[in-house]
């Protein structure tokens, strides 16, 4: 745990405004713990920590950090066995998409399936992917923070520009 913490604040650090190191001083002037302090603060509000969970118990204490996002490790493998155990044919995608070949699930540029300001349906985008043998899953658009997977209106023409994302499971060669 305490070097987990250590490479934390490390890529903090790393955040922080630049400081001239070269100062003979231990304590330059104006330094204060406080200062310290809300330097840190500023790092971390800038910084995106991913973290692990094992234990479903600690959920509730990732809400009062400033981990921004986790993984519930253990919670993953029970939904995946439980998807295997209801249908055994998913097992063959999993093994796919685990696989340290094969294919890959990725996010792709818009330039490859279209035109900038071209108006198509995410089934026509479907129909590119499949020539380039790929398979679009979705989609992020430029002014959102979230993909869409499984778009439930995809005969509904948009207007697509170049900034927007593919989710694709494609070949990792």
């Amino acid at each position: 745990m305490t070097g987990t913490i250590c490479f934390l604040c490390g890529l903090q650090s790393k955040r922080l405004p630049y400081k001239d190191t070269r100062s003979t001083s231990l304590r330059p002037a104006g330094f204060s713990h406080s200062s310290w302090i809300r330097e840190m603060q500023q790092a971390s509000d800038k910084s995106i920590i991913i973290s692990e969970i094992l234990d479903s118990r600690t959920r509730n204490l990732v809400s009062v950090s400033r981990i921004s996002d986790y993984v519930l490790s253990n919670e993953l493998v029970s939904m995946a066995l439980a998807l295997v155990a209801e249908d055994k044919q998913i097992n063959r995608v999993f093994e796919e998409l685990f696989a340290e070949e094969g294919n890959e699930m990725c996010i792709k540029p818009a330039e490859f399936y279209l035109f900038d300001q071209e108006e198509l349906c995410f089934y026509e985008i479907l129909i590119r992917g499949h020539q380039r043998k790929e398979i679009v899953i979705g989609y992020r658009l430029a002014n959102s923070e979230h993909a869409v997977i499984n778009p439930p209106r995809k005969s509904e023409l948009r207007k697509w520009s170049l900034d927007d994302v593919f989710v694709v499971i494609a070949s990792g060669s």
